[in-house]
């Protein structure tokens, strides 16, 4: 009996290892598409069951709304102190249906982009005081914000450069970019395309593992957003987010692009996608992608397939089901 009870103890550490949530800092515009407000939902809803950890929202938009609609959502999930960071200059700005109606007609503290804290320096300030290997970024807009962290200097916050930062700190990053193997759409739309040097600063030099995971056809075959029109979610952020962007479409509902990239990052793939780490991510000068399966640059992974036997809308169900659930719940 005492032996079981020494192998119990031993075990414990290992346990609560086991259930420990995973570190995240996720990066949006949070302007142009409302998958965004979809995918922070989720990301609270995975804190609200112990599964993830928010330890930042970064905006890398320089709409001034974009910002405080992070906060709302934050505040309207019982996080109102989550650190929320935004590009300052030579941004990419995009306009938005949802983003200043949203800032106006729910609490919100930050009262504007232009008074959060800078980006870059927030970054720093969250990794340098993360455990190593310990934090997973997840990028659902521009890389703007990704690509000035690694290239910043040594500073009062860390003795590291952002590359060596990185390295020391970040376990991975999932980027949500793209359409696999090959983007024909060269339109400057999405997420890679408005500040294409950033897109391949980050592709080229990211210390880490990089998971990207796609948008377009894969993306369109989960629907979700449809639980934001049941009756109780009349006056929910999320609610008027949906019912505003989707206007003049016809339907209550939306892809999903955004919400895999956050389900990839604190869950994984399994059991609902692929994960391919054979080839690269090619990104060219104008941000359009090409997924090449040689040269192997083992850095580099991809999410665009559903693994054998999955049917898309069973996902739809599970994604709808964690876009809702708030702290407590």
């Amino acid at each position: 009996m005492k032996k079981l009870v020494v192998l119990f103890l031993c075990m414990v550490p290992w346990l609560s290892l086991a259930q420990r949530p995973v570190k995240i800092i996720f990066d949006t515009d949070m302007d142009s598409d409302v998958d965004d407000v979809g995918a922070l939902s989720m990301l609270h809803s995975l804190a609200s069951s112990g599964e993830a950890d928010i330890l930042a929202v970064m905006v890398s938009s320089l709409n001034p709304w974009s910002a405080p609609t992070v906060d709302v959502l934050n505040t309207y999930f019982g996080r109102p102190d989550i650190p929320i960071g935004n590009v300052k200059r030579f941004g990419v700005y995009h306009p938005s249906r949802y983003a200043r109606m949203l800032a106006e007609e729910f609490p919100q503290r930050v009262g504007s982009g232009e008074k959060a804290t800078e980006a870059t320096v927030l970054y720093r300030q969250i990794l340098a005081r993360q455990p190593d290997n310990s934090v997973v970024i997840v990028t659902v807009g521009d890389l703007t914000n990704v690509s000035r962290l690694l290239a910043s200097a040594p500073d009062t916050i860390s003795a590291l450069g952002g590359e060596a930062l990185v390295a020391k700190k970040v376990k991975h990053l999932v980027a949500m970019g793209g359409r696999y193997p090959v983007e024909t759409d060269a339109r400057p739309n999405g997420n890679f395309k408005p500040d294409p040097a950033s897109s391949r600063h980050v592709a080229n030099h990211w210390p880490t593992k990089i998971i990207f995971t796609g948008g377009g056809v894969f993306a369109n075959a989960i629907p979700t957003g449809k639980i934001y029109f049941e009756p109780s979610q009349a006056k929910t952020p999320m609610r008027r987010a949906y019912e505003t962007f989707l206007v003049g479409w016809n339907r209550n509902y939306h892809h999903s692009a955004d919400m895999i990239a956050v389900y990839v990052a604190v869950r994984g793939p399994e059991p609902f996608f692929k994960l391919q780490e054979q080839g690269m991510n090619h990104i060219f000068e104008n941000g359009t992608t090409v997924w090449r399966n040689e040269p192997d640059d083992r850095r580099h992974a991809l999410v665009n397939e559903f693994a054998e036997g999955v049917d898309p809308l069973v996902v739809a169900k599970k994604f709808d089901e964690l876009l809702i659930k708030k702290a407590g719940k």
